[in-house]
């Protein structure tokens, strides 16, 4: 006996559906979206439409964003969308920001720590000494970067 549609877990067939289904969820414009990832909206339009397929270092910043797997983002399997991230007013958001001064990670942490830049899109994984020094040089030069622990 099948459950009534209303009751049934929604369907996440294509990447872009998953896209789409957290901004939505979210109640996000895709502006909001593509100024979160460093990406223009078109981007964002384009990826909801299966029209193209992020960059390596997009899906890893979704990934992020998104609080999930790359494989359950890019297969759907094990897919929930998740709650959205609490949100600040506009007016106060940077002023309330704290940039943080110190990350620690257990001493036994030892799988690799990917760096996606956010001025080139590149994405490197290294592991966490290498990684820590990478980030101490891009805070220095006053770059943007996502910090991927797995």
């Amino acid at each position: 006996m099948s459950q009534p549609e209303s009751l049934s877990e929604p369907s996440f067939g294509t990447l872009g559906e998953r896209i789409k289904a957290v901004r939505l969820r979210w109640d996000w414009s895709q502006e909001e979206m593509a100024n979160t990832l460093q990406v223009d909206q078109a981007s964002i339009s384009f990826w909801e439409r299966n029209k193209i397929r992020p960059s390596g270092s997009a899906m890893v910043a979704l990934a992020a964003l998104f609080r999930t797997s790359l494989a359950a983002l890019e297969t759907g399997e094990n897919f929930v969308v998740p709650d959205p991230p609490s949100r600040v007013p506009d007016a106060s958001r940077k002023a309330k920001r704290e940039i943080p001064r110190s990350v620690s990670l257990h001493r036994d942490f030892n799988d690799p720590v990917v760096l996606v830049d956010l001025k080139d899109g590149s994405a490197r994984g290294s592991s966490p000494s290498e990684a820590l020094l990478t980030l101490a040089q891009m805070v220095k030069e006053g770059r943007r970067a996502w910090v991927v622990l797995e």
